[in-house]
């Protein structure tokens, strides 16, 4: 007879936090101070996920591996290229390895010494014109970087397999940073793969817009539903992008705490949180509850948390929930209204997927139940 499974769980983490580490330092809070923030606000697990860099979390677990609270490995890779067709000529992206073992390097990506390495390193995006004028041999190292001949279709497709190589599962950040980020981009990129739908810095362009230049990008969520009608596996992602410990009163500022992932897994191990990814099993958030979910080829069930008490009242959430059911090609399937909304699937929908908002502007995201098939082609 073999032991029963371990009943699974919901476990709340953020997959995209930068740290003071160096050399890849450009937040203002230390690997400790990041996991004992989340930690101490109810957070289950952690991914550290510097630039450039795998930042030692072993410090941060329990020896024995037996904690309540996980930290785990990864890294931001920030990727350019030359593209004229771009308004700043320079298409950025960035794509995060979350679980790898190993330094991912960006294609192209100069070789400084290690006193250079650490200042550029150091420097946030926003002041490195000013270390170019200050540092000329800095500026001369990058000066052939980014180097031409590559698409970000290309590095893309490099960058994820070196991160599964790694061992790790990849992750695109903040697509609408900078506008870069186009669907062709993401094509044919082996799934199942993560994508930020939301990212809580004010910069992310979660909603779409228009450049300056006249560009037009589509929200992060018409992005999504553009990927999975074309029959791509892609799971949600809302994460806070922390680089701000400090000035936690700065709404525009890009403080923990505004934006999560809730994994139902067997246990808070890395086996259990990984698989968990890998599989689609989580929804993401930026403060709604998902107390249940049953998702089956009859229909979509989903149970929302009342608001927490405050001075002993209750405040019912009846009234406070919009539910939207989307289909293939971002069709509207149904609309409901209150803390228990409920899909009749009818199977020709291509996938079905809810996106949850209260009255106040929070929202959750459950990830697509595909009906036509697919199955993820790596992974």
């Amino acid at each position: 007879m073999t032991s029963p499974e371990p009943p699974e769980r919901w476990y709340r983490g953020n997959t995209h936090t930068h740290t003071s580490a160096p050399p890849a330092s450009d937040a203002n809070g230390s690997p400790r101070f990041a996991a004992d923030w989340y930690r101490r606000r109810g957070y289950d697990f952690l991914f550290i996920t510097d630039h450039e860099h795998l930042t030692d979390v072993s410090a941060l677990n329990s020896p024995s591996g037996d904690g309540d609270f996980l930290v785990l490995p990864g890294q931001e890779i920030t990727q350019m290229i030359r593209d004229e067709t771009h308004p700043h000529g320079v298409r950025q992206s960035h794509i995060n390895g979350l679980g790898t073992d190993r330094v991912i390097l960006p294609v192209g990506y100069p070789e400084l010494p290690p006193d250079l390495d650490a200042l550029w390193r150091a420097c946030p995006p926003g002041g490195r014109e000013a270390l170019f004028e200050r540092r000329p041999d800095i500026a001369a190292v990058f000066a052939t970087y980014p180097a031409g001949g590559h698409s970000l279709a290309s590095t893309f497709h490099r960058n994820v397999a070196e991160i599964r190589a790694a061992g790790g599962i990849p992750q695109i950040n903040h697509p609408n940073l900078h506008w870069s980020v186009r669907l062709s981009d993401l094509m044919d990129l082996p799934d199942p793969y993560l994508m930020e739908v939301w990212n809580a810095f004010s910069i992310a362009g979660n909603l779409g817009g228009v450049s300056d230049s006249g560009h037009r990008a589509p929200s992060t969520e018409c992005l999504w539903d553009e990927l999975l009608s074309a029959g791509k596996v892609v799971w949600a992602v809302a994460s806070d992008d922390v680089h701000e410990y400090e000035d936690l009163g700065n709404r525009d500022a890009p403080t923990p705490g505004k934006a999560w992932i809730v994994v139902r897994a067997a246990s808070l191990s890395r086996e259990s949180i990984m698989g968990a990814l890998l599989r689609g099993d989580f929804y993401a958030s930026t403060g709604i509850v998902i107390d249940g979910y049953r998702a089956d080829p009859g229909a979509m069930e989903i149970t929302l948390a009342p608001l927490p008490s405050w001075r002993g009242v209750k405040f019912p959430a009846l009234t406070r929930f919009t539910t939207r059911f989307t289909g293939a090609g971002g069709r509207l399937l149904a609309e409901g209204h209150g803390a228990a909304p409920r899909y009749e699937i009818r199977g020709d929908e291509g996938y079905v997927r809810a996106t949850i908002t209260d009255g106040d502007g929070r929202r959750a995201w459950t990830q697509p139940v595909f009906l036509d098939g697919r199955a993820a082609t790596t992974g």
